[in-house]
């Protein structure tokens, strides 16, 4: 079995794509919340998303979406932050990325 390792240094399976694709939004938005020019936790406008993970937008969305349905949600909507939705990670969603393994270099 083909095994692919995720933005955040887990290794799925290949056909995992959804996980692969939550990843990649976890890292993107972990990033963008630590960046010292978002101190004030500005979210991302989903296109920005969109074009930055270079994915389709309905996919995103509904990756997204998974996201913010999960108990206690690792993303979170606000909407009317230029335009209909804008995502910010929420502080679980920073702990469970800051608490994922990250890698080979995080093993023993």
């Amino acid at each position: 079995m083909e095994v692919i390792a995720t933005a955040l240094g887990r290794l799925v399976p290949a056909t995992e794509a959804q996980t692969v694709l939550e990843d990649q939004l976890l890292r993107l938005l972990f990033d963008y919340r630590m960046h010292p020019q978002n101190s004030k936790n500005v979210p991302m406008p989903l296109g920005n998303i969109v074009r930055a993970l270079s994915a389709d937008e309905q996919l995103v969305a509904a990756a997204l979406d998974g996201l913010r349905e999960q108990t206690p949600p690792l993303v979170e909507d606000v909407p009317g932050f230029q335009g209909p939705h804008a995502y910010r990670i929420t502080g679980t969603g920073v702990r469970f990325v800051r608490n994922m393994p990250q890698g080979l270099s995080s093993l023993p």
